[in-house]
């Protein structure tokens, strides 16, 4: 890492180092255990030395105001419970609910949320009273449909008040809630529903996306069939009338009758286990069925309490907006986010509509004091010289949270140049759906790099590992290896849903080196700063000869040349491969030529800022690059393509993309006819 690509770009303030939640909960550590610790390295050595681990849990629990009705007395139920897998109890006698957590003694006439329909600068403003009394109506009806502890409830439903108040009502019953976004095409739907079989199906009528209403009652009925055969399937409930659904589906109902059919009941919060489930999420899918993955209430609500309270920074009374779609994990982090008493912004639709300075304007008129976005809206924002801080008001605004995808370095660094105020601190993240947390974040001791995650997460054992060792031993000095963690946290995934669920749990994070978590990622930490460097998926990392990297060292490169506009840098081994070749393709700006020359230029750039082993053994133009519905680069999709093997369109958001790569099974021809295209205009 260079310092010139590296620079610092924010410094902790004097707040920040002595009264922000992390400097409160650190000076509560040393004083209660007689203790000095003082830096962020301090704090996070002592949360996960195996002596003291138990302490920083019951620490954390109490710090965090979880609002349990039954405090608990021991983070470890015993010993035993220090192993990985199966996932170990946490908390074994606490007491709670979540949706308890969250609504419990607030004021009735205080704001909740702001409900923002796409476009729109004037959000529907809900009170915490309005949000209970949606509550309680909407889980009196499930109630009275037989929905009971550890049902399993879904819902096709875009991001809004609605889908809160959903999950809230389901959540109270101590029933199991998993939602899908409504823009999934049939076979998505059905593969992530089936499995579940829920007892309701809630469902989004319609949708708005850039400046259009589609309706969803063709897609509905696609599924609706199959759905309504489960075993266990009570209704479908539609956010509004359909007739002709309804008259097709015995099943099929809309909201405000199944609502009005019940009686309402006081509102009632099922006292549960910390370790009881309450979300069912999936994997992504591009390699084949999703897997559901489940997860306690009391475990991911402490982790991304912890994370948004002593990683972020989040204060009572902040104005929190998170953009995602109810498919992400992220949706579970703005759900949980209103237990720190932060106030939370919902939108449906798209970020980029009526254009791109939609959201900038948003956050102005709202006075949102943290934003959660992606590092490819970030960029995007930067590619348009989108100027925010100089063209609206951000005054209110002290952080913006970053995930999804590994940020650029010249993208933090314009951030802080001519994009955001400087006060405020860019956090770059990294964890997943899977652990329903992050594995490295920022913190607010430890000044931001442009190309680093500041820093491991308390509580998480990050560490890494040689890739090519069997038992799983650390890298020396700064060299990239695998992201893995080695004590058990709370949010691990209880199982996953379905038969042989643990098996499949076992294998999808254990199997690599006995008893050690391995997430995936091929991570870099500077021995100087500490600091991570994400390289990229490690189940996608180059392997040209023997030399790994990934595939993110690559983008930092293509980043300088302005004529390209996006890019996606894949290996392929086919059968008939004895090594792997590196193929990089490019997408152009419209009106660029595409010539054989660029190609060399780029090549040779990399081979001056890399090394000759990192030069990319084809290189091509394509028209799109695929992503998922989260913004994700699908470097995996395309992987499996190009090696032709099995792939799951059903998560890509651009699925005219992929036939697009198809041809590059036979690459040499592939070569040729492009080569030979070349020669022609030349």
């Amino acid at each position: 890492m260079s310092e010139a690509n590296n620079p610092i770009v924010w410094e902790p303030s004097v707040y920040d180092l002595t009264r922000s939640p992390l400097a409160k909960f650190r000076n509560r550590i040393n004083k209660k255990y007689k203790l000095f610790l003082n830096s962020y390295a301090d704090l996070h050595d002592w949360s996960v030395n195996p002596a003291t681990a138990g302490d920083f849990w019951m620490e954390l629990f109490d710090a965090l105001d979880m609002r349990a009705t039954k405090q608990p007395s021991r983070a470890f139920a015993n010993e035993i419970d220090r192993k990985m897998f199966p996932s170990p109890v946490f908390f074994p006698d606490a007491r709670m609910n979540f949706a308890g957590s969250i609504l419990q003694n607030r004021e009735r006439s205080e704001v909740a949320l702001y409900d923002v329909a796409e476009g729109s600068l004037d959000p529907t403003v809900v009170t915490w009273g309005e949000l209970s009394d949606r509550v309680q109506a909407l889980a009196s009806a499930m109630r009275a449909h037989g929905v009971k502890k550890g049902d399993r409830v879904a819902a096709v439903i875009s991001t809004s008040g609605l889908a809160i108040a959903l999950c809230l009502a389901t959540l109270s019953i101590g029933a199991i809630w998993s939602s899908v976004s409504p823009d999934f095409g049939q076979k998505a739907i059905l593969d992530r529903v089936l499995q579940i079989d829920p007892k309701l199906v809630f469902a989004s009528s319609s949708v708005q996306y850039n400046g259009k209403v589609r309706d969803l009652s063709g897609n509905i009925r696609s599924w609706a069939k199959q759905v309504s055969a489960g075993s266990s399937l009570q209704k479908i409930v539609l956010t509004s009338r359909i007739q002709k659904l309804e008259a097709e589906f015995a099943k099929v109902t809309d909201l405000k009758r199944f609502i009005g059919s019940a009686k309402p009941q006081p509102l009632e919060f099922e006292q549960l286990p910390f370790a009881h489930p309450a979300f069912v999420f999936y994997s992504s899918g591009t390699t084949g069925a999703p897997k559901c993955i489940l997860h306690s209430a009391g475990g991911a609500m402490l982790q991304i309490k912890k994370d948004y309270i002593m990683q972020i920074g989040v204060v009572e009374g902040d104005i929190l907006f998170q953009y995602t779609t109810t498919a992400w994990i992220m949706w579970a982090f703005l759900l949980t986010a209103m237990s720190t008493g932060a106030k939370i912004v919902v939108l449906d639709g798209s970020p980029l509509y009526p254009d791109i300075t939609y959201i900038p304007r948003l956050l102005a008129k709202l006075k949102v004091s943290v934003f959660g976005t992606s590092a490819k809206y970030l960029t995007d924002l930067m590619d348009n010289n989108v100027k925010p801080a100089s063209q609206f008001d951000l005054s209110a605004l002290r952080k913006v949270t970053s995930t999804g995808s590994v940020l650029p370095s010249d993208v933090a660094q314009w951030f802080y140049n001519t994009g955001f105020p400087r006060k405020v601190q860019l956090i770059s993240g990294s964890g997943g759906t899977d652990c329903a947390c992050s594995f490295v974040t920022g913190n607010s001791f430890t000044p931001v790099h442009a190309d680093e995650i500041s820093g491991k997460s308390l509580g998480m054992a990050v560490d890494v590992f040689d890739p090519m060792s069997e038992k799983g031993t650390p890298v020396k000095d700064d060299s990239p290896g695998e992201l893995v963690c080695k004590q058990p946290f709370p949010s691990q995934p209880l199982s996953f849903w379905g038969e042989n669920g643990d098996e499949k749990y076992k294998a999808a994070y254990f199997s690599v080196f006995p008893g050690i978590w391995v997430q995936g990622d091929l991570i870099r930490i500077n021995p100087k700063t500490n600091g991570i460097q994400m390289l990229g998926r490690s189940d996608g990392v180059l392997n040209p000869s023997g030399v790994r990297f990934g595939s993110a060292e690559i983008y930092n490169v293509i980043r300088a040349f302005p004529e390209v506009e996006d890019s996606v840098c894949v290996g392929q081994r086919r059968p008939q491969d004895h090594d792997e070749s590196v193929v990089l393709f490019l997408k152009l700006k419209p009106s660029m030529p595409r010539t054989q020359a660029f190609k060399e230029k780029i090549k040779q750039q990399i081979g001056d800022s890399l090394s000759r082993r990192h030069i990319p053994k084809y290189v091509f133009y394509v028209d799109h690059i695929p992503y998922s519905n989260v913004g994700k680069k699908l470097e995996i999709t395309v992987k499996n393509i190009i090696c032709g093997r099995k792939f799951e369109p059903s998560v890509v958001a651009n699925p005219e993309s992929l036939p697009l790569y198809q041809k590059y099974y036979r690459i040499e021809e592939a070569s040729e006819a492009e080569d030979g295209k070349f020669q022609a205009r030349l």
